[in-house]
């Protein structure tokens, strides 16, 4: 009887906190605004209120061992956010918890190929600043929110 509750608890309630969250593809998201939305070459930022879900807002193609660093200067003021790095088949390369973890993202690309960053809310509110930059070329594109 308790394994059939965790079972429920765990296909009913996601928990943002976990890799395994991180890494799926959930397709429901919502947000109640999303304004002032800036796309550069490598950078992107906007503001948004309640935020619940997961967005692959930038792609991009790099080759193995390439030095990644992202800038954050994303700013939440309610609710849990993440920025996670993904490859091509989901594995996370970096991830970031913006209420506990500090300064930028950085990471070697492990192998050729696409990969995605993507955010995960909780209710969330705030300022999602992030820029791109690698030591290498990177094809970067950029999804909109309505995409998948």
């Amino acid at each position: 009887m308790i394994a059939g509750g965790t079972a429920l608890y765990r296909i009913c309630f996601n928990n943002i906190d976990s890799d395994q969250y991180l890494s799926s593809n959930v397709l429901e998201k919502s947000i109640e605004q999303h304004q002032n939305d800036k796309m550069g070459k490598n950078s992107r930022s906007f503001d948004f209120k309640k935020f619940d879900g997961q967005w692959s807002l930038i792609q991009f193609t790099s080759n193995k061992g390439n030095e990644i660093n992202i800038v954050d200067n994303t700013k939440i003021n309610s609710g849990k956010f993440y920025i996670v790095v993904l490859d091509s088949k989901n594995n996370i390369v970096a991830k970031k918890n913006e209420l506990k973890d500090k300064g930028n993202i950085s990471f070697s690309t492990p192998k050729d190929g696409k990969y995605a960053i993507k955010i995960a809310g909780s209710n969330a509110s705030g300022n999602f600043d992030i820029s791109v930059n690698a030591r290498n070329n990177v094809d970067i594109s950029h999804k909109d929110f309505f995409d998948e």
